[in-house]
């Protein structure tokens, strides 16, 4: 009788040793999604003994209210106070009017047939693309998000690689990254589906300033004879892309000053998303962020 009170007794200290502070010394990137507050609250019918539950979350007497840092974001402010005002400048055009994008062609109703059928796609395009709006105060290009993503191809025979990727990226941006399944079988590659194959994440506001900030000032100069991005790089609807390499994504500081917990590093692609409506005002507000551009193979061709 004494064994199994005694056993009882130290059941409860047996389950507490498992949350004890050694754990919160080790870093860790959790790769499940989380589940939780996915019920939503239908707030007219709560009861009125509970009024704070009606408030909206950013409402100060709300219970879920959470006070937030507020800080300032340099590029932000450089944008609206310098490069608003010249994005506008340049890309003016006095009378301009607006171009149509290529669109959907309807038959010429020479059959019976064609009654019923879908309206023909565009010449030179698989789909419809959007018209081109002369700019003006309402449509001044901006930044609209940052997406980095690193594809691990020796994840094929080490699946774990892949959290060290995420841990990576969740190091450069400070957001917690997304990781990347393979989407179909691929025997030749070894790759099979919903196997982890890389990590991918999505910034903006004032991450997205810090890591374009440190992008500018401090890695891209550190790379000898960097000639800048590419003029071939951009998708005809404002988005310019470029890559670092696995060594040069160690010039970031906060890979170079604790390269003894990095032993491997992983290449990374930048997708810079913007409002602009063509690849030349993509560029002109990428530049105007001192992101150079290679001028010399247009040049030539």
């Amino acid at each position: 009788m004494l064994s199994n009170v005694r056993s009882a007794r130290t059941l409860p200290s047996t389950l507490r040793s498992f949350s004890t502070s050694q754990h919160s010394y080790k870093a860790a990137c959790s790769i499940v999604p989380p589940v939780h507050h996915l019920v939503k609250i239908d707030k007219s019918k709560l009861t009125p003994r509970f009024p704070g539950l009606k408030y909206e979350k950013d409402d100060i007497r709300s219970p879920a209210y959470r006070p937030t840092d507020t800080r300032q974001d340099r590029l932000q402010e450089h944008y609206l106070n310098t490069l608003q005002s010249d994005l506008l400048l340049i890309n003016y055009r006095h009378k301009a009017e607006t171009k149509e994008g290529l669109k959907n062609r309807p038959w010429d109703g020479t059959s019976p047939y064609q009654l019923n059928r879908p309206m023909k796609k565009p010449r030179g395009s698989k789909s419809q693309l959007p018209d081109i709006r002369p700019t003006k105060w309402n449509n001044i290009p901006e930044l609209e998000s940052v997406t980095i993503n690193t594809y691990v191809r020796e994840a094929r025979e080490n699946e774990m690689l892949t959290i060290s990727a995420a841990l990576q990226l969740q190091q450069l941006t400070g957001c917690k990254p997304k990781v990347v399944y393979s989407k179909s079988d691929v025997p030749n590659w070894k790759i099979r589906k919903g196997h982890a194959m890389g990590a991918k994440v999505t910034i903006t506001g004032y991450e997205m300033s810090q890591f374009l900030n440190t992008l500018s000032e401090i890695v891209l100069p550190r790379i000898r004879e960097y000639k800048g991005i590419s003029m071939s790089s951009g998708d005809r609807f404002g988005g310019i892309s470029l890559g670092l390499t696995e060594e040069e994504v160690k010039f970031f500081p906060e890979i170079d000053l604790n390269q003894d917990l990095w032993p491997k590093t992983f290449g990374i692609h930048i997708n810079i998303n913007t409002t602009a409506q063509t690849t030349e005002q993509a560029r002109t507000l990428i530049s105007s962020l001192q992101i150079p551009f290679n001028t010399e193979n247009a040049q030539r061709m």
